[in-house]
């Protein structure tokens, strides 16, 4: 009830019903216009004069895009920001293949031709609320200017007290209708948002989703090679080098014995033996060091502070282990820094800290040397970017001449997964698995039907207790029948994919875009089934449609074109 009340009084509420009133002339003035110029333009096309017509119509309607996208912002609340992409390239032709080949265009077609079916639903609720509302609340006021009353059809209303009883009902019906069409303002702000905003492009998703994966792959792999390694040198090569040191020691008490240069030799060879142990035990730790594999990150963070040049104070580590990929690239921050603060910062003291919060690493090394460091210019600090940039974290440098340098990062500790609804390539099921789901989309495909069937209904409900010369629910009812009838469309026509649907390279192609034939054809065809019983209900003589219907027939014929053989072979190997 408070809620009710606070929306009776809130302003949005009447700009939603505003434009909900505006949606019905905005739609008619829309659809015709794009009606009549691509029709001009399908039309004359074989004359030439028609291809700048329709280009002269594509520059148009996204204009209109652009002022409905203003307009919503302003009535509604609902903030829509530009969908469409950079322009590309410098001459017109390079434009105009860009926002041909822009998916933003294309949606913003479909919501102007849209308007006018949905603008017909709106405006009729909206109307009949509110005059409702007000017909009943100001009854009192000029029932008597009508001779025979107010007729209800099934109430007379000719008397004043009977005109007074009218005023709660207007009240009610104010009080609860207001605030429903407020909320059926707010869904078509939705509605517009889905079709003016902007979405994930497919093929774009579909790249970053690689580019990450194979960037995840490769840090991966790098690290498991950098594990192998450093077992192999720890296992190989450092313990022949140690049974090397052993056996020049025994040479050299033996040599003393004797000669005592071939001991001077020998030992010189000892010393070498050992040096190089301890450069292969150090390059060993580069690559990956033992220690945090065996005994965590804390364990190794102290190893790396006792071999730092400067102090290092380990202010804070974990205590539990970590998943192996983010405790590789903690290490490697802290490693990274500390090594830059030994080679360039000329610091007196560093500090490290590596804190769990949450399902997040916080880790942040900071001294007190000259700073100047640059996150563009520095090859060392790009590897640690790249490196946890691929498990979706953020690095960032403050480093101010003369102020020290603080490295921050931030890792998850779980790599989030790709979203449920991701666009990058449709979900493929059993078959198991794919009856099921099609059974729930026509579960509820079928309340989605019931509720239109409801509003028609109603619709011809009030048509037939209001004495009308005309048949007016026929608008409201074509645009319903559009709605009811794409939804249905969709959900029998494309089903979810099966595992055996996409299995075989040039037949899965074929059966993909067949599939995809036929949703386009059976779309089209329902849109022009209901410009006919449009073109039926105007009773005009000329038959207009038969423009639309041609563009469509177009449109199917230039889908069903053959591809390439190269793009053939690329869809194949595509999951698409």
């Amino acid at each position: 009830m408070p809620r009710l009340v606070c929306q009776l009084f809130d302003s949005r509420t009447y700009g939603r019903i505003l434009y909900l009133l505006l949606a019905l002339p905005l739609g008619i003035a829309e659809f015709a216009f794009l009606v009549t110029g691509i029709s001009l333009g399908v039309g004359m096309a074989v004359t030439l004069i028609g291809i700048p017509i329709l280009i002269g119509v594509v520059y148009a309607w996204r204009l209109l895009a652009e002022a409905e996208r203003r307009l919503i912002g302003t009535l509604t609340g609902k903030v829509i920001p530009s969908p469409y992409r950079p322009p590309a390239g410098t001459t017109w032709w390079d434009k105009l293949r860009a926002r041909l080949a822009d998916p933003a265009t294309w949606k913003d077609l479909a919501f102007l031709l849209l308007q006018l079916p949905l603008g017909i639903v709106s405006f009729t609720v909206t109307a009949v609320v509110v005059g409702t509302a007000l017909h009943a609340l100001t009854a009192p006021a000029w029932y008597w200017a009508l001779p025979d009353g107010i007729d209800l059809g099934i109430l007379q209303v000719d008397t004043l007290l009977e005109a007074i009883a009218l005023v709660p009902l207007g009240a009610v019906v104010a009080f609860v209708g207001i605030p429903a069409l407020g909320a059926l303002g707010r869904v078509y702000g939705e509605l517009a948002g889905l079709l003016l905003g902007s979405n994930a492009d497919p093929v774009l998703t579909a790249q970053v989703s690689d580019l990450r994966d194979a960037r995840s792959r490769i840090i991966a792999a790098a690290d498991a090679e950098r594990r192998r390694i450093e077992r192999d040198l720890h296992d190989g090569a450092q313990q022949r080098l140690v049974a090397l040191a052993l056996t020049l020691r025994m040479a050299e008490k033996r040599a003393s014995e004797g000669d005592p240069e071939t001991a001077e030799l020998v030992r010189s060879a000892g010393t070498e033996a050992g040096l190089a142990l301890k450069e292969l035990r150090d390059l060993a730790r580069g690559i990956h060091p033992a220690i945090l594999t065996n005994r965590g990150l804390p364990a190794a963070l102290q190893d790396l502070a006792t071999r730092a040049s400067v102090p290092v104070e380990v202010a804070e580590a974990p205590t539990e282990r970590l998943p192996d990929g983010v405790e590789s690239a903690a290490y490697f921050v802290v490693s990274e820094c500390l090594a830059n603060v030994d080679k360039h910062a000329r610091a007196t003291r560093a500090t490290v800290s590596v804190s769990v919060d949450d399902d997040r690493v916080a880790i942040v090394v900071s001294d007190d040397g000259t700073g100047g460091a640059d996150l563009e210019n520095g090859s060392g600090l790009q590897g640690l970017e790249d490196r946890v940039g691929a498990l979706d974290g953020v690095l960032a440098v403050e480093s101010s001449p003369g102020r020290g340098t603080t490295v921050r990062a931030t890792i998850p500790l779980v790599i989030p997964p790709e979203p449920a609804d991701s666009v990058a390539r449709p979900r493929v099921l059993t078959d198991a698995e794919a009856a099921a789901r099609q059974g729930a989309r026509r579960r509820l495909l079928h309340i989605r039907l019931a509720s239109v069937g409801i509003v028609a209904g109603v619709l011809l409900l009030i048509w037939a207790v209001t004495p009308s010369p005309s048949f007016w629910p026929v608008w409201p009812l074509l645009g319903l029948a559009l709605v009811a009838g794409l939804d249905a469309w969709f959900v029998l026509a494309n089903p979810p994919w099966r595992e055996s649907d996409l299995v075989g390279g040039a037949d899965s192609m074929g059966r993909r875009r067949r599939r995809h034939l036929l949703l386009s054809a059976g779309a089209l065809g329902i849109v022009n089934a209901v410009l006919i019983g449009i073109w039926l209900a105007s009773g005009e003589d000329y038959f207009w449609p038969v423009w639309p219907m041609l563009g469509s027939a177009v449109a199917i014929g230039l889908k069903a074109l053959p591809l390439p053989a190269a793009v053939r072979e690329r869809l194949a190997g595509s999951p698409t």
